[in-house]
């Protein structure tokens, strides 16, 4: 018994396979294999022959392209945002920027450059100078990439550092980090104890306010601080406790003149309560909080406090001036601070909190 069976193949031809069948109706297995594996070759030819037709008759030349941007601005300062919009015809966008490891001249010395993501990248200089800025606009046939096409558009972009702006002053020791405010357009101020407290022995440690080193932080590498008329150095030692001037020069040659006011963190010096001595107490990691300290037995309810203070320092209790001599009670939740206010700008102030406390 035969049985014919019809398999279509691209062209719509028809081919007949015989399949011979035993007595019993059962296909011979060699038989069955070797038809299987015929029929499966010409499906195979079927589908991808086709496929390999279609990717060649269905190949698009490459477009031609055009390298054309908007550009928000040519003229920069150092880390201003440069903006570039794509408005051209391309399917890959590079922007060589022109600074270093980014020309396009340089290219085979491995200068790369910026790939131009949905058509919009912005981009910063940290140097100044004037840069050659390539964009390369790159067209390529639908059929495996093939017969790349480019068009170039080169502009300039200049960008200067007239940066004369001081963004932090600090000083940094073994046991802490005291940072500058500034008050006003032009100066600066930094507090500093007499004494610090090294928080794992709990004892005091003597500390110099007029010999500490101090750290600048500029908006650029380019710019040079003088203080006091010389150039300032990491390594060297300056008087805190006294008014410096600080002079910036930038890469342009811009200036700006600062002050940096130091001031010390004031006290109470002989501290009585009536009779009875106060003992100061300081704080490891706070150095504006001191506390006083009376004995555990003493009646300050209602007690008369002595003390003496610094020229151009104060004693406010809840904002109020006290003098030495008041009668006061201690043992109120009143807030106490003194205030060290600068002889050279009123704005410059350096504020200790100040706590009494029984034993």
């Amino acid at each position: 018994m035969n049985k014919n069976v019809f398999i279509k193949s691209n062209d719509q031809s028809q081919t007949c396979l015989s399949f011979g069948m035993t007595r019993k109706g059962r296909m011979k297995s060699n038989t069955i294999k070797s038809i299987m594996v015929s029929a499966l070759s010409i499906l195979m030819l079927g589908v991808f022959g086709g496929a390999f037709v279609s990717c060649t008759s269905d190949n698009e030349e490459a477009r031609t392209p055009i390298a054309s941007v908007q550009v928000n601005k040519t003229n920069l300062k150092v880390n201003e945002t440069m903006e570039i919009v794509f408005t051209g015809v391309a399917d890959q966008v590079v922007v060589f920027t022109g600074d270093n490891m980014h020309e396009y001249a340089k290219r085979a010395e491995s200068n790369t450059g910026v790939p131009v993501s949905k058509g919009f990248m912005t981009y910063s200089y940290s140097v100044p100078g004037t840069f050659h800025v390539t964009v390369i606009a790159s067209t390529y046939d639908t059929y495996l990439g093939d017969n790349q096409k480019i068009d170039l558009y080169e502009f300039d972009v200049t960008v200067v550092d007239d940066n004369t702006t001081i963004e932090t002053i600090y000083s940094v020791n073994t046991l802490n980090t005291y940072i500058a405010q500034m008050v006003d357009e032009k100066d600066w101020v930094i507090c500093l104890p007499n004494k610090q407290v090294n928080s794992a022995s709990g004892k005091e440690v003597t500390f110099n306010p007029g010999k500490q080193r101090l750290t600048f932080s500029v908006g650029s590498d380019s710019t040079k601080v003088y203080i006091n008329g010389a150039e300032y150095k990491t390594n060297a030692y300056y008087n805190l406790k006294q008014v410096n001037d600080i002079h910036v020069v930038a890469n342009s040659g811009d200036t700006r003149d600062y002050r940096l006011i130091g001031l010390v963190f004031p006290e109470l010096a002989n501290p009585k309560a009536g009779e009875n001595t106060l003992k100061q107490v300081r704080d490891a990691f706070n150095p504006d909080l001191l506390t006083y300290v009376y004995p555990a037995d003493a009646d300050v309810s209602d007690v008369e406090l002595t003390f003496t203070l610094d020229d151009n320092v104060i004693l406010l209790r809840n904002g109020q001036a006290v003098e030495s001599g008041t009668s006061l009670n201690l043992t109120d939740e009143a807030t106490y601070t003194l205030v060290r206010t600068s002889v050279d700008n009123p704005l410059a102030q350096a504020v200790s909190r100040i706590l009494f406390k029984a034993e």
